[in-house]
């Protein structure tokens, strides 16, 4: 079997980003900007990278990609989603090449 990953199940970390958070916030907040959190593993027989697709309110953003990871390794991602309206949003992270199990999941967060 091929390297194969999934999003190890912590769910999607939301919070501010402190490259750009000037006041400090605790929680997401218009006047910072906001970076989410994830977490891969390798479930797959092969060494491989996990490319993690990342979806901001069904709008594509970004994708980022893993180190080498061996078979049971894991890795932890961040991306940065800028400065978000204040209001409801919902964050999708989807792995590739996914294991059919665990390979996408989503946070719905507020704003301030």
């Amino acid at each position: 079997m091929p390297a194969l990953f999934q999003l190890t199940g912590g769910g999607i970390g939301v919070m501010p980003d402190p490259a750009d958070n000037p006041d400090r916030h605790q929680v997401p907040h218009h006047d910072a900007a906001t970076r989410i959190s994830f977490q891969v593993v390798n479930v797959g027989d092969e060494g491989g990278s996990a490319r993690v697709g990342i979806e901001l309110d069904d709008v594509f953003q970004m994708e980022w990609t893993s180190p080498q990871l061996a078979p049971g390794e894991q890795a932890v991602g961040m991306a940065g989603l800028g400065r978000l309206a204040e209001g409801d949003h919902e964050v999708l992270a989807f792995v590739n090449p996914g294991s059919g199990v665990s390979d996408h999941e989503t946070n719905r967060f507020g704003v301030a």
